[in-house]
């Protein structure tokens, strides 16, 4: 899984496009935006509570169904409306897309994400990842985001979010002309 700073860099790509004056322009927005994006990974909260652990996870939070209902949600508990709302559901749909781009070349499909539950348990995963894993399946659990070994897929991740970061400014001075 992408950490939440590809899933950050992606929420607020629609805030840096809004006109000036929308919600997603507010804090309240850029913050129900950010929540939007991450919302899907709540099912982490299962894997440390429930038998089963690590299986939990990319489970139907990480379908397109499951996250762009949390995205609404998240969106609406922010007092997101009308098409700032829809952004919200949007972003939550980017969560599953980007987890999907994380792995290595090869890597098992059950590390992938059930993109069409509940009309199908398949789980997707890239055959030429984006994003490095972190290992959250092995002993350490979620430590492992916090080791020696994550220097690299952060790195990866801060290039990521400056490439859209760079996209969504540019966004802006060509909306602006």
């Amino acid at each position: 899984m992408p950490s939440p700073i590809a899933h950050f860099a992606v929420a607020a790509l629609p805030a840096l496009l809004a006109a000036p004056g929308s919600p997603l322009r507010s804090a309240r927005g850029l913050a129900a935006l950010a929540v939007a994006s991450v919302l899907p990974d709540a099912d982490l909260l299962l894997v440390m509570a429930l038998p089963g652990g690590i299986g939990w996870h990319h489970g139907p939070t990480h379908s397109l169904l499951g996250s762009v209902l949390l995205g609404g949600l998240a969106g609406a508990l922010g007092g997101l409306r009308g098409g700032a709302l829809l952004t919200a559901a949007a972003v939550g749909a980017t969560h599953p897309l980007l987890d999907a781009l994380v792995g290595e070349p090869g890597a098992s499909r059950a590390y992938g994400v059930p993109l069409f539950w509940p009309l199908s348990g398949e789980k997707y995963i890239s055959p030429w990842p984006l994003f490095m894993p972190y290992r959250i399946d092995e002993p350490g659990f979620l430590a492992n985001m916090l080791s020696p070994h994550a220097v690299a897929p952060y790195l990866r991740e801060v290039v990521f979010a400056a490439v859209v970061g760079a996209a969504g400014v540019a966004g802006r001075f060509v909306r602006g002309r």
